[in-house]
């Protein structure tokens, strides 16, 4: 979930004229209206009250709940919101204080009269207060996005993970397969070519079926007997095609095929095959 930065709800009442901002840390101040106005004239605390009433259930409407209110005021003005704050049933459930408005003036070098709507109110006084007050929020921040940081670099790792353990399965099914070719081609070459392991040797069959350990076989390899040979030629041919013409095309390219001499009753298998 995106985070979502806490909202203080900021009231400046200066010459019986009250206004009403929205402020965060992370957004620009906003003046919210006051019946349908972006002041509003406030001379008994019971009209104070009802517009305090009245921002709060605007705020509500818009889903923020605002985690302090600042009262910004001259001397009339604090008797009226002391008044308020004293009542019960006025919404403030929140924290909350009260700030004097010359002290804040003289603080930043403005005239004590200035409008509650001035540009220095909405651009100075206000930041001021929330990154004064926010000192916890910029921590919720900072919690919020270094645990986003962590979720996406555990998610990284995992997708690490999964990616390496996908790369070994791959890598062993791969050996498994070179294992499976070499080993066919060990047993039917003999049925293919006589004399064939005394011109490719098993180490370099092994190196040109993609692997390091060499085969096992003996040298001199004996011949196999007839009755051994009609049996591999028979599986041979009751090879699917695609893998008959593996093997066949596997020794089309070796520099070694032009020693080879097809045994008579395979000749005209491979031709075709060879040719195909």
């Amino acid at each position: 979930m995106p985070y979502q930065p806490d909202t203080h709800l900021v009231l400046v009442l200066l010459g019986g004229q009250l206004s009403a901002w929205a402020v965060s840390t992370v957004t620009p101040a906003r003046e919210l209206l006051l019946q349908a106005q972006p002041q509003l004239p406030v001379s008994t605390a019971p009209a104070l009250a009802g517009a305090l009433i009245d921002v709060r259930e605007r705020l509500d409407g818009e889903g923020i709940d605002p985690v302090a209110l600042h009262w910004l005021l001259d001397d009339a003005g604090r008797r009226l919101a002391t008044a308020v704050c004293a009542r019960d049933g006025d919404g403030l459930s929140m924290p909350w204080q009260m700030l004097d408005w010359h002290w804040l003036a003289k603080r930043f070098g403005l005239p004590a009269d200035a409008s509650p709507g001035s540009e220095h109110l909405q651009h100075e006084v206000l930041p001021w207060l929330v990154c004064n007050d926010g000192s916890e929020e910029r921590q919720q921040q900072r919690d919020a996005l270094h645990r986003e940081h962590e979720d996406e670099a555990q998610r990284l790792q995992s997708e690490r993970s999964r990616l390496q353990l996908d790369n070994e399965r791959l890598r062993a099914q791969n050996q498994a397969v070179q294992r499976v070719d070499a080993e066919r081609l060990a047993s039917f070459l003999p049925a293919l070519f006589p004399r064939v392991f005394t011109l490719i040797g098993p180490v370099d069959l092994a190196l040109l079926c993609g692997r390091l350990e060499p085969l096992a076989i003996p040298n001199p390899y004996p011949e196999p007997s007839e009755e051994t040979l009609r049996v591999l030629q028979k599986r041979f041919r009751d090879l699917p095609r695609d893998l008959q013409q593996q093997v066949v095309d596997f020794v089309a390219h070796l520099p070694q095929r032009q020693r080879l001499v097809v045994r008579a009753e395979m000749r005209g298998l491979v031709t075709e095959l060879e040719e195909g």
